[in-house]
């Protein structure tokens, strides 16, 4: 049977199976024929075919016999090589973790959706360790994005399999890890929608981590309505129904500063577009200074970041260890900038940073930060890869506006707001005040369907 996978939802390939249009196990041969097809090798480290055919059959039967364990049952769905699966290593796209012994359990957000049925095609690609915005991987390969037309065009990262795989319409959906903009750039670069929550809106337990305050769960689909029902599967839940009255549009705030500077002229573009849309639609769009970001920015010119210490502790015994040899140099190097950093500066950070997750909730209230996901298009692979100095400027260019979410705990979501003239595609980042997560993706359902008319 020919299934349509072409950026179709998993809520409409639900619909399907509900309406016995094909099988779970039609639905994940399906996925497969179609990574077969599209060739590129470098998205997925880790494919599960006879386990995810299992399951499938496994789903089939259930169905049939009217015991399903959720609506999702049967859904595919692809991971993120930092997330426990029990079987497979988690090897964090490094090459010093390929032998690694797989884990005896799960990860409670890989536990929370087998308990609803859905089924793991495999585990993606990512930037070794997580820790770059760009995706580029020596050791398993990068993945080409799926938009790329002249030459190859990053996938944005860390999660670069992940997006990929939801936007070459592989899989339905997928899950990737956040700290500096790793859903929310690939996302971007991608053409997809990709929600980072709060930190601790997921239980993160089983996930490899990069840098613990920072690190949050996310992922990636074609619809803000499939992130919405997504959220509830990975937290266990069982998913509530909207209010039938519909929610009082919520004022949008541009912030004139730090995340508007220097954008390539059609994102800046787009956005007015997108903004355009948004007050046609009946959104009161306010333009003003968001003093915050320019305190984040100052901190983090005279401190550091916080992921550059946990992470460099994190893997200091891999650092001062012949295996540092193996690790991509451009993530060692970052990783060695930690020697500049002190306690004082660890400190000082975390103390500054509950100081400005109250300012936040107390300036933004529950309205809504708009500004464009990354300030440029998709890079050159190539380019990235023959010049490292480019590719360390450009790296802090396209994670400059999402990293301020992290530090700053706010949930964000990007969604696909146009393309530039070659196709790459642009997204405009939504973001709000910490743990307002579920408050978010209602409201952008609302603002997703302004946006596609």
């Amino acid at each position: 049977m020919n299934i349509e996978l072409n950026a179709v939802s998993a809520t409409a390939l639900a619909a399907g199976l509900d309406a016995g249009e094909f099988t779970s196990e039609e639905l994940i041969k399906a996925c497969f024929a179609a990574i077969h097809a599209h060739g590129d090798d470098a998205i997925f480290i880790t494919l599960m075919k006879e386990t995810a055919l299992t399951a499938a059959r496994e789903s089939d039967a259930r169905r049939k016999a009217g015991q399903l364990l959720s609506d999702w049952d049967g859904i595919p769905v692809a991971w993120k090589d930092l997330v426990d699966i029990p079987g497979t290593p988690t090897t964090a796209a490094s090459a010093v973790n390929e032998r690694v012994a797989p884990p005896a359990r799960g990860a409670v957000i890989f536990e929370n959706c087998t308990k609803a049925g859905l089924i793991c095609i495999g585990k993606t690609n990512l930037s070794e360790f997580a820790y770059s915005g760009l995706g580029l991987n020596p050791h398993f390969g990068t993945p080409v994005n799926p938009h790329s037309t002249v030459e190859p065009l990053a996938p944005g990262g860390s999660s670069s399999g992940s997006a990929v795989a939801v936007a070459a319409s592989l899989v339905p959906l997928a899950i990737g890890t956040d700290t500096a903009g790793s859903v929310r750039v690939p996302a971007s670069f991608c053409g997809i929608t990709g929600f980072k929550s709060s930190q601790s809106h997921y239980e993160k337990t089983g996930i490899f981590p990069l840098s613990d305050s920072l690190d949050s769960v996310g992922s990636f689909a074609h619809s803000i309505e499939d992130i919405i029902t997504f959220d509830a599967i990975l937290r266990g839940k069982t998913l509530k129904p909207v209010p039938a009255a519909p929610i009082p549009k919520p004022n949008l705030v541009v912030p004139t500063n730090v995340v508007m500077d220097g954008l390539d002229p059609e994102v800046a573009a787009c956005f007015d577009h997108v903004l355009d849309k948004l007050e046609n639609a009946g959104y009161v769009v306010t333009r003003r200074a968001f003093p915050i970001f320019d305190e984040v920015v100052a901190l983090f010119a005279k401190h550091g970041t916080l992921t550059v210490a946990e992470a460099a502790t994190l893997h200091k015994d891999l650092l001062a260890s012949p295996d540092a040899d193996k690790m991509d140099q451009r993530v060692r190097e970052r990783m060695g900038t930690a020697k500049q950093f002190s306690a004082q500066d660890y400190i000082q950070l975390q103390w500054d940073r509950m100081r400005l997750e109250h300012a936040v909730r107390e300036t933004l209230g529950h309205d809504i930060l708009v500004f464009p996901t990354v300030p440029i298009t998709a890079p050159s692979i190539s380019e990235l890869e023959a010049d490292n100095n480019l590719f360390a400027q450009t790296n802090l260019l396209v994670l400059r506006n999402t990293m301020l979410g992290n530090y700053l705990g706010m949930p964000g979501v990007s969604i696909p707001a146009g393309q530039a003239s070659e196709g790459a595609p642009i997204g405009t980042l939504f973001s709000v005040a910490q743990s307002l997560d579920l408050e978010l993706l209602y409201h952008c359902r609302s603002i997703e369907r302004c946006l596609v008319r």
